[in-house]
């Protein structure tokens, strides 16, 4: 692990949501503005994640840089640990380029029934969940960012979706809970069999050779059918 420029990942992750902050004080009226502080913000977004890129040791890509750990929730020894490895990175970088090009592309193609405000906000609030997924190093750091993208993914669906758009949010909303729930027992799962001292990547890593073969087998169900919900996954894709 390497751990230099550890703020770098920090500013990447949730510089959206200053623009997001800014964007709360801005009349919805004045979408001209709005739009141009979105954009603006996804744009400072890329340039730190350019910069990332530039920063980034591909000579040691098989390890984690930018590597940050702290304490978080103590009481369930959760801890806000991130990092990227040569796999993670281009998906980091991908989430911040696709969000600002969907931003330029809706400036004058923001859904019926409009709203620029919000439709803008949601992008931001799911760019920061979207990079979170991929710097997180702990499984419940992991499943929060991963939570955080759902929810500006339930209110697009239902305000900006196509005809049944009520209908196929609160569709998403079920089925996505229950994968949700479904990840969150088998998280827990193996912090408890594994008796590891952390949710961190690391901790469970090392841990891990403690886990029984059955509670292993039920613990990957459990992670295997709530990510084949969420992916979603052939035969749990009908929520689509």
């Amino acid at each position: 692990m390497i751990q230099e420029q550890q703020w770098l990942l920090s500013l990447g992750t949730f510089l959206p949501l200053a623009g997001v902050l800014v964007m709360l004080f801005i009349p919805k009226k004045n979408e001209v503005l709005a739009k141009e502080v979105g954009i603006v913000t996804a744009a400072a977004t890329l340039l730190v994640g350019i910069y990332t890129l530039t920063q980034f040791d591909y000579g040691q890509a098989e390890k984690l840089q930018f590597f940050t750990t702290n304490e978080w929730i103590k009481p369930i020894n959760a801890t806000f640990t991130i990092g990227l490895d040569g796999i993670s990175l281009p998906l980091y970088i991908l989430s911040m380029v696709i969000t600002l090009l969907v931003m330029i592309y809706s400036w004058d193609h923001v859904p019926h029934p409009g709203n620029a405000k919000a439709f803008f906000i949601l992008m931001l609030v799911l760019q920061t969940g979207m990079a979170g997924t991929f710097i997180a190093q702990d499984l419940i750091l992991f499943f929060v960012f991963f939570e955080v993208v759902l929810l500006p993914m339930y209110f697009m669906i239902g305000v900006w979706g196509g005809e049944n758009r009520q209908y196929a949010s609160l569709k998403f909303f079920l089925y996505t809970m229950f994968g949700s729930a479904l990840m969150l027992v088998a998280f827990i799962a193996l912090y408890i069999t594994s008796k590891s001292a952390s949710f961190s990547f690391q901790d469970l890593r090392e841990a891990g050779a403690g886990v029984g073969k059955t509670a292993a087998n039920w613990i990957f169900a459990g992670m295997f059918i709530g990510f084949a919900v969420k992916v979603p996954m052939f035969p749990f894709h009908t929520w689509l």
